[in-house]
């Protein structure tokens, strides 16, 4: 275990050498992506393909994954994007992040306090909502980033590449 100081708070971490490091599904898969030549969109023979295996009105978790997969095998997204989506990252502008304010990063915030403090408030987690959806919860996911980020929805590319994920599961939904 190593102790470092941040701030003039201890940090306690530990290493692969005392606890065994169990890689989540997710994690093992995306270290088999390859990824191809970046492409705007996928051909009508590649989305015809990709229609006759997936239905994105209703994708188990490991359905919603392999086609993270093909997407960033096809180019249309990249692995650390990927990673983005599926985990419900939220962009930040850190322009305006103030690093003495000790309440948090996000400008556009409700109060948090006498919620549970994990990365997804009371949804318990984005994994558990993947679980059971597809397309709606990519896309609940989606407006939550939007109402909760204070950078430029229509200028970033994590939405731009976000929405062109919706687009896709959108033409998947039978």
């Amino acid at each position: 275990m190593t102790i470092q100081m941040v701030n003039g708070y201890p940090v306690y971490a530990v290493t692969k050498k005392e606890v065994a490091y169990h890689p989540s599904y997710f994690q093992q898969q995306l270290e088999k992506w390859v990824e191809g030549s970046k492409k705007d969109k996928l051909s009508e023979e590649e989305l015809e393909s990709l229609k006759k295996r997936y239905n994105s009105a209703n994708m188990s978790k490991e359905e919603s994954i392999a086609l993270m997969g093909e997407l960033v095998e096809a180019g249309i997204i990249s692995k650390g994007r990927a990673t983005a989506i599926y985990l419900g990252i939220t962009p930040l502008d850190e322009s305006k992040i103030n690093p003495i304010k000790p309440e948090g990063v996000l400008t556009k915030c409700d109060d948090v306090s006498g919620r549970n403090s994990h990365a997804f408030g009371s949804w318990g987690g984005l994994g558990t909502m993947l679980g059971v959806g597809g397309l709606d919860s990519y896309k609940n996911i989606y407006e939550y980033s939007k109402a909760a980020t204070d950078v430029d929805v229509n200028k970033s590319q994590h939405f731009q590449d976000y929405r062109k994920f919706l687009e896709i599961l959108q033409q998947l939904k039978a």
